[in-house]
């Protein structure tokens, strides 16, 4: 098994993001870095970029596990709640129309009569 510290690089990081939600959608999620082990060899596409980028020579699904339960984790947590900062800019935009809206109507309909 490697290191703790293994680096990981980009490509890897993004074949097992997506290995995690694949399981997530499909509801058969590994429980050990054997079934993790079991589920690249059967998905071709994925296998082949994991291959490419030292899958088997230079870690394995027990060095990849780890990884692979983080996206797992932040794959299942639930969407923040929007920000409330938003709504209130709405508000502000709504104020201000409503202040100019109404100096025009008030200058419209106090200015000289002419």
């Amino acid at each position: 098994m490697r290191d703790p510290r293994y680096r990981f690089t980009d490509d890897v990081r993004a074949s097992t993001r997506a290995i995690a939600l694949r399981m997530l959608h499909s509801g058969k999620v590994a429980e050990s870095a054997v079934q993790l082990s079991e589920w690249i060899a059967r998905t071709e596409d994925l296998r082949e970029s994991l291959v490419k980028a030292g899958y088997g020579s230079s870690f394995t699904s027990d060095d990849l596990f780890p990884l692979f339960q983080s996206y797992l984790v932040k794959a299942s947590r639930p969407a923040a709640s929007p920000a409330r900062h938003g709504s209130s800019r709405w508000l502000w935009i709504g104020v201000l129309i409503a202040v100019i809206v109404a100096a025009i109507t008030f200058v419209a309909f106090t200015g000289p009569a002419g």
